[in-house]
């Protein structure tokens, strides 16, 4: 090769030399430096016009990372051995600024043509970097073993199959199973079944290196068989340099989150499903959540009412005081409840029991208002209508013995004026006072049966009858009692269905109503009376308080007179409450109505309003049976035939009475006041045909009297007399099939008669 060509080999080496990216030194046959690329200029210290000439162990100084001890040249031993060579491992270069450099090279002889050594060429690489490399994929290892076993989650590795490779002790202690034990385990041997088709299919994305997108909430089976939810994620490390592939799963376990969020679901759930409004507000007061009572209840929708205050069901029945005491109360911490009167959507009011209670954070600051809220409506009027009806139950107690006292001192006097009258000739001067003694006792007769009409203690006479027949009966004294201006309508109803009632009580309904009928038409106007056959259903009865489901004979009577308000009607039924002016009424038309419907087991409903009439409508329980003829009693007077009667009454003047027209009309008659005084008589005399005794007296009742006597006397006859019907005689008003019985105040006439049917019976 000539000069020329040698000097364009040796300069192209010489370029490919300094570009390359490790460190080269090239040395002569002595083993001083002929040549230095850039990169060991750099790791060296050394500038090649410096360098070149030295013996390399002077330009190239190394030693052991570990020991510090100097190296041997590379250079020496391939010139002694004429081999390659490489450095041990943990070489350091000491750089001429006095760097240590870790380092790998190597070392190789220059040959010539006849393979002579001619020269040695050492090539290094700077170790800095890799080593850091290999610093932190060890750290980063020891982490990855540090986490996976300190882990606050459960941590496990699994092969390809689903095998277990690895688990930590929260894992482990999460499913009570043993790492011996997993290892022998598949994660499919702690899926429940119904779950394993999804888990297989997990696996699937994870190979083909998707995200575990088919739901990180998974249940796993326990070692002792319970079930627990874990939230899993999980990702493939695919296989590289020999090792197989494998998956990273974590598992949290949130059986808690889910037990609670199952609470909450059922408490949602519950809420919403409430029979109660539950509203809750911000600190404000503004609506953020009703349920769905709320809507029912108040008729705005949610959409309508979050955002809103409150204030929209704002009555107006409470003043602006209610309403500040109530926020004082609940934005100071504290619980209020109260009773409200709200507006619905629609406008109409109603009422509601509410509790209202504020709900705090972890800071103890409010931030919520929560009130459930209760419609009472039905149940404030179902309690207005029990406190009515127990004032008129108190009102017919006290009115019941009232009338019963002066039931008794009525008898008296009309008695005894009856007794005068019939003792005097026609031309006495005091006849006519006796006479307006007599009538006026007689119309306050009336009203003491009016009293006890309302309470309930009116003897009375049920029969089996027709109502239509006995109201067609009482059409013309109607229409006389009414006036001519006045127009009556009569619209029986076909077929009616019978009842049991006294026929009088009937009359009495019908005058009673009537007369307010009248009072109520100004001028001229117009009655209808009207009867029909009525079911009530359990539907119909559940809105109207007090009704029973059956079957009625309904009797109305309605009038074109100018109505009531509402506050009159709520005391329609009052004894003694009257619109009328003073001495026009007494009070007790509508209370006696009352009386007399509530003793035959019946219904009343009053549908009235200002300036358009009124309808009372009345409700008897239909019964079986033929109707009864009723037959007008006899008016003769019957005397007596010298029988010996025992008179038993407590009242001393209504014993006298009795006895003195009993002895008028014929009759032997034998007096006590007490039930013992008339056991002790009885027995010594055993020729009494009747026993005629009070009812109700101190220590022993009549009924009881009779018994005793009976026992001594076994054909004695019993007529029971009294102002009213006492239980020991009566059922719920209703006295019993063949008992004789005479009511209080009687005439002269009233007495012979009852004494004289009990004789013959």
């Amino acid at each position: 090769m000539d000069k020329s060509a040698l000097r364009a080999t040796l300069e192209r080496q010489s370029v490919i030399l300094r570009s390359i990216g490790d460190a080269v030194i090239a040395t002569d046959s002595g083993g001083d430096v002929e040549l230095m690329n850039p990169v060991a200029e750099a790791l060296t210290g050394w500038k090649e016009e410096d360098a070149r000439g030295r013996p390399l162990a002077e330009v190239f100084r190394i030693v052991n990372e570990e020991t510090r001890a100097e190296l041997e040249s590379p250079v020496a031993r391939v010139l002694r051995e004429g081999v390659v060579v490489r450095l041990a491992n943990h070489t350091l270069l000491l750089s001429r600024d006095g760097r240590e450099i870790p380092i790998t090279d190597s070392g190789a002889p220059i040959r010539d043509e006849s393979g002579a050594i001619t020269g040695v060429v050492l090539v290094f690489r700077d170790q800095t970097a890799e080593r850091e490399a290999q610093a932190r994929l060890l750290e980063s290892g020891e982490m990855f073993r540090a986490t996976f076993e300190q882990a606050a989650v459960g941590m496990i590795l699994l092969s390809l199959d689903g095998g277990f490779l690895r688990a930590n002790r929260f894992f482990m202690g999460m499913t009570g199973y043993s790492a011996h034990e997993l290892y022998s385990m598949n994660i499919m041997d702690m899926i429940p079944p119904e779950d394993r088709a999804m888990g297989m299919d997990c696996m699937r994305q994870l190979k083909d290196g998707k995200a575990l997108t088919c739901g990180t909430e998974k249940r796993l089976v326990r070692r002792d068989g319970s079930l627990i939810w874990v939230e899993m994620a999980a990702s493939l490390v695919e296989e590289m340099e020999g090792v197989p592939g494998y998956f990273v799963v974590s598992a949290k376990d949130i059986t808690g989150r889910k037990e609670a969020e199952r609470q909450l679901r059922m408490l949602s759930v519950a809420v919403e499903q409430a029979g109660e409004s539950i509203v809750v507000t911000d600190r404000a007061g503004n609506i953020q959540y009703v349920n769905k009572a709320f809507e029912r209840t108040t008729g705005y929708t949610r959409q309508e009412a979050i955002g809103q205050n409150p204030r929209i069901l704002k009555s107006g029945k409470h003043d602006e005081g209610f309403y500040r005491r109530l926020w004082k109360t609940i934005s100071s911490g504290r619980t209020w409840q109260g009773r409200f009167v709200n507006r619905r959507k629609d406008g109409t009011l109603y009422t509601e029991d509410v509790v209202i209670s504020p709900v705090f954070d972890e800071s103890g600051s409010i931030v919520n208002y929560v009130a459930g809220k209760y419609d009472v409506t039905e149940h404030v009027k179902v309690e207005a209508q029990f406190q009515q009806a127990q004032k008129m139950e108190s009102v017919g107690r006290l009115a019941g013995g009232v009338a019963h006292d002066f039931n008794n001192m009525l008898g008296v006097i009309m008695g005894y004026a009856e007794l005068a009258l019939s003792r005097i000739g026609q031309d006495s001067p005091v006849r006519g006072h006796l006479e307006k003694i007599l009538s006026a006792a007689e119309r306050s007769t009336g009203i003491i049966q009016q009293l006890l009409a309302f309470a309930k203690r009116q003897p009375a006479a049920p029969v089996v009858l027709d109502i239509n027949k006995t109201a067609e009966g009482m059409l013309k004294m109607l229409k006389r009692l009414i006036g001519e201006d006045i127009a009556l309508e009569w619209l029986p109803g076909p077929d009616l269905w019978k009842v049991k009632i006294d026929p009088a009580q009937v009359d009495q309904i019908l005058v009673n109503l009537c007369v307010n009928a009248r009072d109520a038409i100004a001028d001229v106007g117009k009655i209808t009376i009207e009867t029909a056959n009525v079911h009530l259903d359990e539907a119909y009865c559940a809105d109207h308080p007090g009704l029973v489901p059956g079957d009625y004979a309904m009797l109305a009577v309605s009038d074109t007179g100018c109505g009531m308000d509402k506050e009159t009607l709520e005391k329609a039924f009052e004894p003694f409450f009257t619109t009328k002016e003073v001495g026009k009424g007494t009070g007790l038309g509508l209370a006696t109505v009352y009386g007399i419907v509530k003793q035959n087991s019946g219904f009343i409903n009053i549908y009235s309003e200002p300036g358009q009439g009124t309808t009372i409508k009345i409700y008897l329980p239909r019964v079986g049976g033929e109707a009864a003829e009723i037959k007008e009693a006899p008016k003769a007077v019957p005397g007596g035939r010298g029988e010996t009667v025992l008179v038993v009454e407590d009242e001393e003047a209504i014993l006298d009475l009795a006895a003195t027209m009993l002895e008028r009309l014929g009759y032997r008659v034998l007096r006590a006041r007490t039930a013992e005084k008339a056991i002790e008589i009885a027995g010594l005399h055993r020729e009494i045909r009747l026993l005629l005794t009070d009812v109700v007296m101190p220590g022993m009742n009549g009924r009881d009297l009779a018994g005793r006597l009976s026992a001594i006397s076994p054909g004695l006859k019993v007529l029971y007399m009294s102002g009213y019907t006492a239980n020991v005689i009566a059922h719920h008003g209703v006295l019993d099939e063949g008992v004789k019985f005479l009511q209080k105040p009687f005439t002269l006439s009233d007495i012979a008669l009852k004494v004289r049917e009990a004789i013959d019976a």
